[in-house]
């Protein structure tokens, strides 16, 4: 299995570091140092994939496609397991993801760029 980000390279247009960058600053530009408020986090989700889309749509090659991923969950104590399956080029498609976490809610974004 392949680490987080191990395949992007400079020659494919981007790197790993640049799209966890705008990852990170789509969450930080959605919820700012909100806490958890169960009525917004669905404007706080359109945000966060329409942040990060546009940004990382702006650096990619037009032969690789993007899938972003956000998912947000209240911390109340109880643990949470996210998983995912992929079958792609380990040379060309790769995944990279952001986690945040404060006191009320844990946020993971993850972009999947898959060669077409």
């Amino acid at each position: 299995m392949t680490d987080i980000g191990d395949t992007a390279t400079e020659t494919s247009g981007y790197s790993s570091s640049e799209i966890q960058k705008y990852l990170k600053a789509a969450v930080e530009m959605a919820i700012g140092q909100d806490e958890y408020q169960h009525g917004m986090i669905g404007e706080i989700h359109q945000n966060i994939v329409d942040y990060a889309s546009k940004k990382i749509n702006a650096i990619r090659p037009p032969s690789v496609k993007v899938i972003i991923t956000c998912t947000i969950v209240q911390n109340t104590g109880a643990g949470f397991h996210i998983g995912n399956a992929t079958r792609w080029d380990d040379s060309t498609d790769t995944f990279v993801k952001y986690e945040f976490q404060n006191k009320s809610m844990t946020i993971i974004v993850s972009a999947y760029l898959v060669q077409s």
